[in-house]
C-alpha cells in the first residue's frame, strides 16, 4: 500500500471519528438478502444443503446474500451515489442454521438472530479470499478478516458500519428433553419448545449437537485470540445455568408484566439477565468484553441492540456503562441504540435513562416507533388513499415533551459525544420485522417515495430499508397484517434488477437528491421542528396536506416542507384560514424558494412571499421544499 494510499485511508477515518452522527443516512441491509456475491458460501462445509433455496424465492431458507455482495456495492460507490453514509448489518456472528419452531414453523438463521458463536463470523457471509485475490486463513480467525476488511473498505469510502447486535438470547442451541430419553427428537415440537414456567426453571435442558445445522454450545466457551488480540472471555455464554430456561407462552410478546423479560423466544434461549442473579456479572462483562473487540480492533462505529424491552433494564444499565468505560475517550465516536418494539414514548424513551435515576444516559437512542406508526398511519394506504398527519404531527413534536412522570420521554442529558436521545433519535418507515415493507399489496410507487422524503426531511437520524432505493414491492404484504413477506432478495442472481438499473430509477434519483439536499442544509439534520398545518378533518381544499418548518440556528437556514397524500392538488389553506410563518421566522421582506419537488422540478413552483397567508398549492402524493430566503435578488458574481 502506497504512502498516499495510508494517508488518505487514515484522512478518511478522521474525517468519520469527527462528524457528529446528526449528519448520517443509515441504510438496514439484511444481509443475506441484498446480493450474492459469492455463490460459494450458499452452502458451507457440513451444512445442510437444502437450507440454500438457488431460487432466491423461499423467505425461510438462505438466499446467498453476503458480506462480498456488499462490499463490491461499497467498492463501487453505489451507496455513495445514493447518499448513504452508514451502513447497518443485520447480525453477522455465527448461528444457528435451522429451527424447527419459529412463528410456528420450520425456518433457517438467515437473518442473522440466532447466536452460536459470539466471536466467529458466519461462514454464508464470507469468502474464502479476499477481494483483491488474496487468500484469508483457514476458521475463524480468516472469517473475521474479511469482516474486518469489509469494515475498512466501508471506512475508505466515508461510510460508517452499525454492527446489530443481540444480548437477550442465543440461537436454538439446545433442547428440552421432553421425553427424558437423553437424545433430541428434532420432529417433536416439545423438545424446541416448552410452555412457560413463572416459577422455576425447566431441568430437563440439555445441549443441542446437531452439525447440519449448527445447532451446538453456545460459544466462546473461553479466551480467544483473533486478528492479533487477545479477547478475555470466560465461557459465561456457554454454561446453561445463564440461561432462564423457563420456556415460552404464546402471547408473552405483547406483555409487560416480566413474563416477556424471563422467557424463551420461541426456540430461542434466553439469557437471565436480572440483577442480582448469579451470572449476571458475568454475562454483562463478557458482552462488554465481545463488543469492545468490534468496536475497537474490528473497528465496527455502533451497536444497533436488539429485543431492547425483552431485557432487565438493569442490564442495559450496566452493559452500556461498562463498554463505554472499556472504549475509554473512544466511546464519543460510537453509537449505540436499540430496538424497543413499542408505539408509547414512555417506553421508548425509558431506555435512553438509567433504571438506577441516574440522568447520564443508558442506552443513546432507540428507534422511533410512535414516529414510524404515525407515518404509516398518514401515508401507508392503498391507492389514492390517505390517513391523518395529526398523530405524526404530536409523535415528532413530543420527542422533546415531558412524560406524564415530569421529566422528558427521551434523556436530555448529553451522552460521551455531546448529544443527547433526542438529538439521535432514528426515524425510519418500514423495517425487517412484522411491520415490514412500507411498499405492501396497493401501495405505488409514488406514495413510496413520498415516504422516503418524510423519512429524510423529518428530525432524526434518517434509516432507509434495503430496497427503497428501487421502491421494492412486496406483492403478498396485506396493510395492516404483520408479516415476513418483504423479506425479498433485492438483486437476484437471474431476472432481476441490476445495480445499475436501480441507479436509474425515480425512486433511487429522488433519494439521492434529498440525502444531497440534507447534506448541505443545517435545518434538515439539526433544525428545530416546528409543526405548521395539518389538514381540517373533512376539509376539501387542505386534504392530506402535512407541513412544518426545520429551524437552524441562523434563520436563514430554515426551510419549510409540505406533503400532500391526496391524489389531487391540495392547498395549505382551508376556508379563510392559510398557513403562517411565525413571526420569527418569516423576517419581513422573506421569500419561500422552492428547491425540491418529488416527482417533478422545483422549479415548477412559484416562489412566493413568505408573508400573511400562505397558500402553497402542492401536486398530487408529492412533497416540497421552500427556503426562506431574502426577498433580494441575487447578486451576479460579475
Amino acid at each position: 500500500m502506497s504512502t498516499r494510499t495510508v494517508f488518505c485511508l487514515l484522512a478518511t477515518c478522521l474525517s468519520l471519528a469527527a462528524r457528529p452522527w446528526t449528519d448520517e443516512v443509515m441504510y438496514f441491509a439484511l444481509t443475506d438478502r441484498f446480493r450474492d456475491g459469492d455463490p460459494s458460501n450458499n452452502t458451507p462445509a457440513g451444512c445442510d444443503p437444502s437450507l440454500f433455496d438457488p431460487a432466491q424465492q423461499d423467505i425461510n431458507r438462505y438466499m446467498g446474500g453476503d458480506l462480498r455482495g456488499l462490499e463490491t456495492a461499497v467498492a463501487d460507490g453505489y451507496f455513495n451515489r445514493l447518499g448513504v453514509t452508514a451502513l447497518w448489518l443485520t447480525p453477522v456472528v455465527r448461528n444457528a442454521w435451522r429451527s424447527g419452531y419459529d412463528l410456528g414453523g420450520w425456518k433457517t438463521g438467515y437473518h442473522g438472530y440466532w447466536a452460536q458463536d459470539w466471536l466467529d463470523i458466519d461462514p454464508h457471509l464470507t469468502s474464502a479470499n479476499a477481494l483483491d485475490g488474496t487468500p484469508y486463513p483457514d476458521g475463524a480467525e480468516g472469517r473475521m478478516r474479511h469482516y474486518r476488511d469489509f469494515v475498512k473498505l466501508a471506512h475508505s469510502k466515508g461510510l460508517r458500519v452499525i454492527q446489530d447486535v443481540v444480548l437477550n438470547h442465543a440461537g436454538p442451541v439446545f433442547f428440552y428433553d421432553a421425553n427424558g430419553n437423553g437424545t433430541f427428537d428434532e420432529q417433536t415440537k416439545d423438545e424446541w419448545v416448552q410452555p412457560f414456567k413463572r416459577n422455576g426453571f425447566h431441568a430437563n435442558a440439555k445441549w443441542a449437537d446437531v452439525t447440519r445445522w449448527n445447532l451446538r454450545k453456545t460459544q466462546p466457551d473461553g479466551p480467544r485470540t483473533l486478528l492479533g488480540a487477545a479477547i478475555p472471555t470466560t465461557g459465561a455464554l456457554a454454561r446453561l445455568e445463564a440461561y432462564g430456561r423457563k420456556g415460552f407462552s404464546p402471547d408473552s410478546l405483547g406483555k409487560s408484566d416480566g413474563e416477556e423479560i424471563e422467557c424463551d423466544f420461541f426456540s430461542l434461549r434466553d439469557f437471565w439477565t436480572a440483577p442480582g442473579g448469579a451470572h449476571f456479572d458475568a454475562l454483562v462483562d463478557e458482552f462488554a468484553t465481545i463488543y469492545h473487540f468490534y468496536l475497537t480492533t474490528v473497528g465496527v462505529d455502533g451497536l444497533r441492540i436488539d429485543t431492547v424491552k425483552h431485557v432487565h433494564h438493569g442490564f442495559w444499565d450496566a452493559f452500556t456503562e461498562r463498554l463505554r468505560k472499556k472504549l475509554g475517550s473512544a466511546a464519543a465516536e460510537k453509537l449505540m441504540f436499540g430496538e424497543v418494539y413499542d408505539g408509547n414514548p414512555a417506553v421508548l424513551g425509558r431506555y435512553t435513562w438509567r433504571a438506577d435515576g441516574a440522568d447520564r444516559p443508558c442506552l443513546d437512542a432507540v428507534l422511533d416507533f410512535q414516529t414510524c406508526f404515525a407515518a404509516r398511519e398518514y401515508l401507508r394506504h392503498p391507492g389514492g388513499g390517505f390517513g391523518h398527519a395529526r398523530a405524526l404531527e404530536q409523535a415528532v413534536a413530543g420527542r422533546t415533551a415531558n412524560g406524564t412522570s415530569g421529566k422528558p420521554n427521551y434523556n436530555p442529558a448529553p451522552g460521551p459525544d455531546g448529544l443527547n436521545a433526542q438529538q439521535k433519535i432514528i426515524t425510519f418507515i418500514e423495517n425487517h420485522d412484522g411491520l415490514n415493507r412500507f411498499r405492501a399489496e396497493g401501495v405505488t410507487a409514488r406514495r413510496h417515495r413520498l415516504a422516503q422524503a418524510l423519512v429524510l426531511t423529518l428530525p432524526g437520524i434518517p434509516c432507509l430499508y434495503y430496497g427503497s432505493e428501487t421502491a421494492l414491492e412486496d406483492r403478498r404484504g396485506k396493510i395492516g397484517h404483520d408479516g415476513e413477506t418483504g423479506r425479498m432478495m433485492l438483486f437476484r442472481t437471474r431476472g432481476a434488477t441490476t445495480p445499475a438499473e436501480a441507479e436509474a430509477s425515480s425512486a433511487f434519483r429522488e433519494i439521492a437528491a434529498l440525502a444531497a439536499l440534507r447534506s448541505k442544509t443545517t435545518a434538515l439534520k439539526t433544525g428545530r421542528f416546528v409543526p405548521l398545518w395539518v389538514d381540517s378533518p373533512g376539509g376539501a381544499e387542505d386534504d392530506g396536506i402535512f407541513a412544518f418548518a426545520r429551524v437552524g440556528e441562523d434563520r436563514k437556514d430554515t426551510v419549510l416542507v409540505v406533503f400532500n397524500a391526496s391524489d389531487r392538488p391540495a392547498t395549505t389553506g382551508a376556508g379563510g384560514l392559510g398557513l403562517q410563518l411565525p413571526a420569527d421566522l418569516n423576517g419581513g421582506a422573506a421569500r419561500l424558494r422552492p428547491i425540491f419537488a418529488t416527482g417533478g422540478n422545483a422549479a415548477d413552483l412559484p416562489t412566493v412571499p413568505a408573508q400573511g397567508r400562505l397558500l402553497l398549492k402542492i401536486p398530487p402524493q408529492s412533497a416540497a421544499i421552500y427556503q426562506i430566503s431574502s426577498s433580494e435578488p441575487p447578486k451576479s458574481d460579475k
